[in-house]
């Protein structure tokens, strides 16, 4: 979705890719916008029918009223979900045995409020928000530093297991946007990517903010991206951008 649509007095425009070499019909990250809610999945390529669990889990999101762990606590129906669609499918026996430990996925969810001006996010795994504000970091959610993306971090799973327990890794964080401030959620390489231009002091939130308004321009960043050392991987974007107004009609 490159064409913006209105989300709260913001704009807000979406853009993805697959891992080079793969068709698009192999992309496994996932996002969704509805309302006043966004939400980006990562679907872990190791597991099995991860795509399928990752556009649950945000539509789940987008679509319903949690807006934090408790969000968490109410996966029975799209687990249940998740497994009528597979259990059909005719899958060799180690594919079968594959989906038999379920998928899993990274999650952030962001929702806001247009009278307050405040957002609130909830994420599970590397899946990350960045509180932009005069082309400037002002918050990154929930990591905040290239070298905490690791090669293993929680996944939530469809398939719930008594040493799967999600409520101990949940993390949230809200904040209030003013004037033109910018939120992006990206999924777990772009968002690593992000983290290290702005610490070696070649921050690239001009570059996401206003330089990226089409899929060639997305295409074109990732490839960058890539030619910068980042892993080859699905990559997703969210922005939202806007202005927003005080009670007196005046740009806070």
């Amino acid at each position: 979705m490159n064409k913006p649509v209105r989300l709260s007095g913001l704009s807000v425009q979406a853009f993805s890719c697959q891992k080079a070499g793969n068709a698009r019909t192999e992309y496994e990250d996932a996002w969704a916008i509805r309302g006043c809610r966004v939400a980006v999945a990562d679907g872990a390529t190791e597991s099995s029918f991860s795509a399928l669990w990752a556009g649950l889990l945000v539509e789940s999101f987008v679509r319903g009223r949690s807006t934090g762990p408790d969000f968490f606590e109410c996966l029975r129906g799209i687990r249940r979900l998740w497994w009528r669609k597979i259990s059909g499918r005719p899958l060799p026996w180690y594919a079968a045995e594959k989906a038999g430990k379920g998928a899993y996925a990274a999650f952030v969810g962001l929702s806001l409020s247009a009278v307050s001006r405040g957002w609130r996010a909830v994420a599970i795994g590397d899946c990350c928000l960045f509180h932009v504000t005069g082309m400037k970091l002002l918050q990154s959610f929930p990591l905040t530093h290239s070298e905490q993306f690791g090669s293993s971090p929680f996944l939530v799973g469809s398939i719930q297991r008594p040493d799967d327990d999600p409520l101990p890794h949940v993390r949230m964080y809200e904040g209030i946007l003013r004037g033109a401030d910018t939120l992006f959620l990206a999924s777990d390489a772009l968002a690593a990517w992000l983290l290290r231009c702005a610490e070696r002091g070649s921050p690239a939130w001009e570059w996401i903010g206003v330089g990226v308004q089409t899929q060639d321009d997305f295409d074109h960043l990732v490839a960058h991206a890539r030619d910068d050392g980042t892993r080859n991987d699905d990559m997703t974007l969210v922005r939202l951008t806007g202005s927003w107004l005080d009670a007196d009609g005046d740009q806070a």
